[in-house]
């Protein structure tokens, strides 16, 4: 290094070279087929460890149960409850024994308010692509109504599940707004969507509630004299749909039908209009709704066509997708109502484990260079991003669908990262260098990633929480200087950190715990496709390269995790270098309890965190 953080020139113009060559490979080869690849629909390998939601199927169906849950007023008066549960992580593999560690974790269970839903010829998605190797489906775009389906869906699979908590009144139920003869709202055009003609009576009124301008369903709770919604709860009022049914409606339901029941309707549907990815791709935009938090979404306008049964490749069986979503289903929610967990997996996109906090900029800047060069509503950023991480092309498919990946794109730029290790266990992606192998001491010195991953598994005073900031820091540290446990285990083969389970905390002190069969292998990032005819070079971008803002914050965050309380004698080139800017700080030194720097950290990550949900568009 030229100083004692910033990397050399040729170091940096090295990374900075072959990130842009990796970034670049992942572009369309220009072939002109601009189909969406086949895995961008493939969910189930994004579940691959995912508990059930509530852990259902782990304890008997009659047991009594009650989760601990709380409610949690946000900055805008709306409140959500929240859930309790923590992850447990095996630190030792070897024969020296460390505890397991655990994280405690708060999902979103209930909400104050719906997303709204609007239609829109300018929303992504509004011309369907296609799907590589699915020719003959998804004729039209039935993308709108295939979400309101899925969140009624998650909605009433909620409400089933739920109940079980005796400390919860679950109900779902039509709305009066929902029944037959109600009004068309006049804020949108109208949009007639084709019913199969052998649907009756009961399963159109459920279409007509679910799609109807007027919003006629809800799943509530009342939980401590507070009722919330479904996480997954929409209003189509702004949407202005409506049904081509031959008369009118001469019946008033009284129950929705369940969840089982509404995918069957779901599946005629999809067999009548031949849709077959457009089924998988709703389904991933409905993962976010809990992640909207009661803001709307613009989705395309539906696009009808003369429908004709048994089209499409006779190999490809609508109604076995459906079961097999049906089957994942309970795993979907939970993935979905992790909020900041769907948020740290598209951050995961960007990671490298190989990278060093003072270069994340020259791996990230062309990376966002040829972001800001792709066009997102012809899918292009789309399948970009899943070639780059094909596990998670679904999620990224389904935040491009709903907007989310603008406001994450965006996050990310600025070095606004998110960090969930539970997420990342669930899906075996890679999001920090916390879970990488750790290496080995050599001799009188430790790289500081090791002394990070030690502080942390052995729950040294200070680093009771992970670094939210994934990225590595550089060079070693002299045994000497650093803490009593990282020298006791400095020498130790098979320390570790691997999950082990997931458990939903019960009021009575137990925990439903979901335990893993198999730790999967992190998915690797996709190797480099076929050469382009023209490859490009930084010269033809338009971009700031050489800045180093992104190194900067990283390098910051993770040396203020690491020294939470001062730096040693020998590091003192680095506390003074301009990207750290700790003042007059030159030795150890304990902090005041009631004012330490880590508590300032934790707040400041606490009040990040609800900034950044607060901020999502």
């Amino acid at each position: 290094m030229s100083d004692a953080a910033r990397p050399g020139e040729d170091t940096f113009s090295q990374v900075l070279q072959e990130s842009f060559t990796i970034w670049f490979s992942y572009l369309n080869d220009g072939n002109g087929d601009h189909l969406l690849p086949r895995h961008i629909i493939d969910l189930k390998s994004l579940v691959c460890q995912t508990p059930a939601f509530l852990g259902d199927g782990l304890v008997p169906s009659n047991d009594p149960i009650a989760f601990v849950c709380k409610r949690w007023p946000s900055s805008q008066g709306k409140g959500s409850l929240l859930i309790q549960g923590q992850s447990t992580w095996k630190t030792s593999k070897g024969i020296c024994e460390l505890p397991p560690r655990t994280i405690p974790d708060q999902l979103q269970l209930g909400i104050d308010s719906p997303s709204g839903v609007r239609l829109s010829d300018d929303s992504p998605f509004s011309d369907w692509l296609g799907v590589q190797g699915l020719s003959g489906y998804d004729n039209g775009n039935y993308l709108s109504v295939l979400y309101l389906a899925w969140a009624y869906i998650f909605s009433s699979r909620w409400v089933e599940l739920l109940g079980r908590s005796v400390d919860h009144e679950c109900q779902m139920h039509y709305t009066s707004q929902g029944t037959a003869g109600s009004p068309q709202s006049a804020k949108q055009p109208k949009v007639q969507v084709e019913l199969d003609d052998d649907v009756g009576e009961e399963e159109t009124f459920w279409w007509r509630s679910v799609l109807c301008s007027d919003g006629g369903w809800s799943a509530t709770t009342k939980h401590n004299n507070h009722v919330y919604l479904s996480p997954w709860s929409v209003s189509a009022e702004d949407a202005g749909m409506s049904l081509a049914t031959k008369g009118d409606l001469n019946i008033n339901m009284s129950d929705p039908p369940r969840s089982k029941t509404a995918l069957k309707y779901l599946s005629r549907f999809c067999m009548y209009h031949g849709l077959y990815a457009q089924c998988s791709a709703a389904l991933a935009g409905a993962l976010y709704i809990p992640f909207l938090r009661g803001r709307s979404v613009s989705l395309p306008f539906p696009r009808q066509i003369s429908s004709q049964k048994g089209v499409g490749d006779s190999t490809f069986s609508i109604s076995d997708l459906l079961s097999e979503h049906y089957g994942l289903l309970l795993k979907y929610m939970t993935l979905s109502f992790n909020v900041w967990g769907l948020r740290s997996l598209l951050c995961s996109t960007f990671f490298n484990p190989d990278i060093e906090c003072n270069l994340i900029s020259a791996w990230l800047n062309p990376a966002f260079a040829i972001i800001d060069s792709v066009s997102p509503t012809k899918g292009l950023l789309a399948t970009f991003l899943a070639t780059r991480q094909p596990r998670l092309g679904a999620l990224w498919l389904g935040a491009i669908l709903t907007d989310v990946a603008k406001s994450v794109l965006r996050d990310i730029r600025t070095g606004m990262t998110a960090l969930d290790l539970a997420a990342s266990a669930w899906t075996g992606t890679r999001q920090t260098f916390l879970t990488s192998k750790m290496g080995s001491s050599q001799g009188e010195v430790i790289s500081r990633d090791d002394e990070c991953r030690l502080l942390y598994i052995t729950a040294c005073e200070f680093h009771e929480r992970p670094p939210i900031w994934g990225w590595k820091p550089f060079g070693f540290t002299q045994l000497s200087d650093t803490d009593l446990p990282v020298r006791e285990h400095a020498q130790c083969i098979g320390h570790c950190l691997e999950y082990e389970s997931w458990e939903w905390i019960l009021t009575n002190g137990h925990s439903i715990r979901d335990t893993i069969h198999k730790n999967i292998q992190p998915a690797k990032h996709a190797s480099y496709p076929s050469a382009r005819s023209k490859p490009a070079t930084l010269d033809d971008y338009d971009y700031d390269f050489f800045s180093e803002l992104l190194s900067e914050g990283a390098t910051c965050g993770i040396f203020g995790w690491l020294r939470p309380t001062g730096y040693p004698h020998n590091e003192r080139v680095i506390y003074q270098h301009s990207w750290l800017d700790l003042g007059s700080i030159d030795e150890k030194v304990e902090p005041d309890d009631e004012d330490s720097d880590v508590e300032r950290q934790r707040e400041s990550k606490d009040i990040q965190i609800e900034s950044w949900l607060d901020r999502i568009e």
